[in-house]
């Protein structure tokens, strides 16, 4: 499971910066903003995202809480991404990218417990037990 965080980090990283230049986040989306702010702010968000991903999975017991909540993120980025790819007018490469979130959240809401053997609630509460 720490393998599938990191590279799951790497391909934030490698999104959110991809997202920094205009010819590569408009193959993603149809639909430019006029100010590229509102393309650079979820780009460096993203990006964050994917170190704080790395850093959890070098020591998945202790922080795999942060990478659970991550989880319930990606299902929140999956419903948004999803409803303005595939049924508004940003197109299709964002409904994509709202599919591997589901992929992604769901692996990290099923596969921590198993993992680590911990409950959700001790999952979400940062607990040990």
């Amino acid at each position: 499971m720490s393998r599938f965080i990191f590279w799951t980090g790497a391909i934030n990283i490698l999104l959110g910066v991809s997202s920094l230049f205009p010819s590569i986040s408009s193959a993603i989306s149809s639909i430019q903003p006029d100010s590229r702010f509102y393309v650079w702010l979820p780009g460096i968000l993203v990006s964050y995202l994917g170190v704080l991903l790395i850093l959890a999975s070098r020591d998945l017991p202790n922080r795999a809480s942060i990478v659970y909540w991550e989880g319930i993120l990606r299902l929140a980025g999956f419903a948004v991404a999803t409803r303005y790819g595939f049924f508004g007018e940003f197109g299709v490469g964002l409904g994509l990218v709202g599919i591997y979130d589901l992929v992604v959240g769901l692996t990290y809401l099923v596969g921590l417990p198993i993992t680590l053997n911990r409950n959700v609630i001790a999952l979400l509460l940062d607990r040990k037990d």
